[in-house]
């Protein structure tokens, strides 16, 4: 029989909501928040996890990064609505994954997702691709630099928040992708 280990902290936090929610402190509120805390740790034990790293001079890069990229397509994104208003032009491009670690992608699509011009519309993790819809887009060219902006900052999100070992491999797929765009044109 394999052992579970209880999470102490997470077994008194889940207290502290079920005191919460019940809006008491009284010694009955807090053994049955004991008792149904310890059940929903055992019963829905969460998986395992490996150390996940914070470098925090590359997560300070990573935010320079998405700073700049906020602003560049904030002004961008209200040139286009001022100059073609409801006309403006959207695409929805394929942009292949580079992490296989949950965190990273989710970073990484929310970062894709918080500037004003582009939105992760589906993850599909079978195939590994992001789709995104992407507003302004005028030409193939600025498609391109918008995947290749998407693939770069996934990148950064693998090397400031993941193994030295994903940003590796997140920085290979890259270089290989890009190689493979190249030898397209």
């Amino acid at each position: 029989m394999r052992r579970r280990w209880v999470s102490v902290g997470l077994v008194l936090w889940l207290v502290l909501v079920w005191a919460l929610l019940w809006g008491s402190a009284d010694l009955a509120v807090l053994l049955a928040g004991l008792v149904v805390a310890l059940a929903v740790v055992l019963l829905f034990p969460l998986p395992t996890r490996s150390l996940t790293l914070v470098r925090p001079l590359r997560l300070l890069a990573l935010a320079g990064y998405v700073l700049r990229d906020l602003a560049t397509s904030s002004v961008r994104i209200s040139w286009e609505a001022l100059r073609y208003g409801p006309a403006a032009r959207a695409a929805v491009v394929a942009v292949p994954v580079l992490a296989d670690r949950d965190h990273l992608v989710v970073a990484a699509a929310n970062l894709i997702s918080l500037t004003p011009d582009s939105f992760v519309l589906q993850i599909d993790r079978e195939r590994g691709v992001f789709y995104v819809y992407l507003l302004g887009v005028d030409s193939a060219e600025r498609l391109d630099r918008d995947r290749a902006g998407a693939l770069v900052l996934q990148v950064r999100v693998a090397g400031a928040l993941g193994s030295r070992t994903e940003a590796q491999e997140a920085a290979a797929r890259a270089r290989a992708l890009a190689g493979a765009e190249r030898e397209k044109t």
